[in-house]
């Protein structure tokens, strides 16, 4: 990961490589493994003996962790919304974060999921009295679009005409989960997409997302941040000795508690709050409220 300034910055004159800017605050998941290796098993060690796969195994789960609890590198995709409505979940999905679309002024404005919405399973049906199911040559069930997601997705979301003077105060009782001007989504994870519904035609839409960094990446491409390392290799250590045989129990919960403390050390490292930021936001605590 480590390159020289010329490299970094220049590049021989030609345009800068942007694909290592950044990068020193990494490094690589192989070099976490061989550290491991070299530093924590041997005679007269904790961990006298250990196959190399199983190092690799639980560091990705470890590193699996932190994106999923501290790290929270959030990803994204933008993307135009095509007549079917439909865009596909991104390669390395794992969870939701914020769905929203760009408006004329650069801004994302956030899009409300509708709870209310589903996408069930539609299997066609003959013209029977029975209306029995109609089975394809391979006897598997034929399935179609269901009628709730085409009648969802024509709807619109709100009332998208201003209110009157005469309406204003008067929408007692509303669904606020439901009360929202920039359109709705419909996420269907078993299928792999989200659903928008005829409003948002046409329109950008910006997904992000939390990934777990390890998609289609080979053990020498993955990137471990490097406020990360010691909490990797306590987690490494943990796990390895609360699975081998004969190994006291006290050696095992002294190194589960070191690797809780190293992982809450993470967390406050990666806290990016920062003074002026808060004392930004805090300026606002004396308004009036009329």
């Amino acid at each position: 990961m480590n390159i020289t300034q010329n490299e970094y910055y220049q590049n021989n004159g030609n345009a800068p490589l942007q694909e290592n800017w950044g990068t020193y605050q990494y490094m690589l998941l192989e070099d976490i493994v061989n550290n491991f290796l070299l530093t924590y098993v041997g005679d007269d060690k904790v961990i006298n003996k250990v196959d190399r796969n199983e190092v690799v195994f639980h560091a990705k789960r470890g590193l699996q962790e932190i994106h999923y609890d501290a790290l929270r590198e959030i990803r994204g995709f933008e993307a135009e919304v095509p007549e079917t409505l439909r865009l596909p979940l991104a390669h390395d999905f794992v969870s939701l974060v914020k769905v929203g679309y760009v408006g004329s002024d650069g801004v994302v404005h956030s899009i409300m999921q509708n709870f209310d919405a589903s996408s069930p399973t539609s299997y066609l049906q003959d013209n029977t009295p029975q209306a029995g199911i109609l089975i394809d040559s391979s006897n598997n069930a034929m399935t179609g679009t269901p009628v709730i997601e085409t009648n969802w997705k024509n709807q619109r979301a709100g009332n998208l005409n201003p209110p009157e003077k005469t309406q204003l105060g008067k929408r007692f009782g509303m669904d606020t989960k439901s009360g929202n001007f920039n359109g709705m989504y419909h996420i269907d994870k078993n299928q792999g997409y989200i659903l928008f519904n005829s409003t948002l035609q046409g329109v950008n839409i910006v997904i992000e997302y939390v990934s777990d960094g390890m998609y289609d990446l080979a053990d020498s491409e993955i990137k471990v941040h490097k406020l990360a390392e010691t909490f990797m290799y306590d987690y490494i250590a943990a796990t390895i000795l609360s699975s081998k045989f004969n190994v006291q129990e006290y050696i095992v919960r002294r190194a589960k508690k070191q690797a809780s403390a190293s992982l809450r050390n993470m967390k406050i490292r990666f806290n990016s709050l920062k003074l002026n930021e808060l004392t930004q936001i805090l300026r606002g605590r004396d308004k009036w409220i009329k």
